[in-house]
This record gives structure tokens, sequence and C-alpha cells, in this order.
């Protein structure tokens, strides 16, 4: 009888831990309001070519990369305003075969 205890136990244990391994493997989403959880973040320079024709939120050409830029992108505009022609460097995630840009910042200003 002692021994079945013990395997119970044994066996509970092990289920426990592999239910909190199984956990931190799964994939995390956007979180609406926190934006990307867990996700790798890539990161290049380039010049834009190409903004959407009204406002920032939309398609962004940089380099020859689409940029997926939405609402909830950070545009740090210190160095500049984001114009075609301006340097920028470019954080975000891919999202199937979107690029989601999480922060754009201005590096250098049109020239």
């Amino acid at each position: 009888m002692k021994i079945n205890r013990i395997v119970v136990l044994f066996v509970f244990l092990a289920a426990l831990s592999g239910t909190t391994q199984a956990e931190e493997q799964k994939p995390h989403f956007y979180q609406p309001g926190q934006g990307y959880e867990r996700e790798p973040e890539y990161k290049f320079s380039g010049l834009i070519r190409q903004l959407p024709t009204d406002g920032t939120v939309g398609i962004w050409i940089v380099d020859d990369r689409q940029i997926v830029v939405t609402p909830l992108t950070v545009l740090k505009e210190e160095q500049g305003k984001a114009a075609t022609g301006a340097t920028v460097e470019v954080k975000g995630v891919l999202k199937g075969i979107s690029f989601i840009a999480t922060e754009i910042t201005i590096k250098a200003a049109k020239q």
C-alpha cells in the first residue's frame, strides 16, 4: 500500500513538471495594448523609399522591405521626421510573411 502511494505521488509530480515545461514552450502572440510578447525581435537599418499617403500607419517600404506600421508602433523622430529618403532603424517581429514594426527610429533626416 505504501509503495502504491509513492508511485502515485511520483507519477503526479512527473505529470506536473511536464505540464509546466509544455506551458513554457507554447508560443506567445499579440496582446492588445501590450504589443508582442516573447517573439524574437529583429532589427535593421535602411532608407525610407515609400510611406503611406495618409499618415504613418500602413505599409512602409524601407530599402526593399515591406514594413507593416500599426498604431502600436513607436515612432521616434528626435533626429528628423519620417520622410522618403530618411535613414531609419526598424525593430519588429515576423508574423507569417509580414514584418510588423514595433519601433522605428529616425537616424538621419532626408538629405
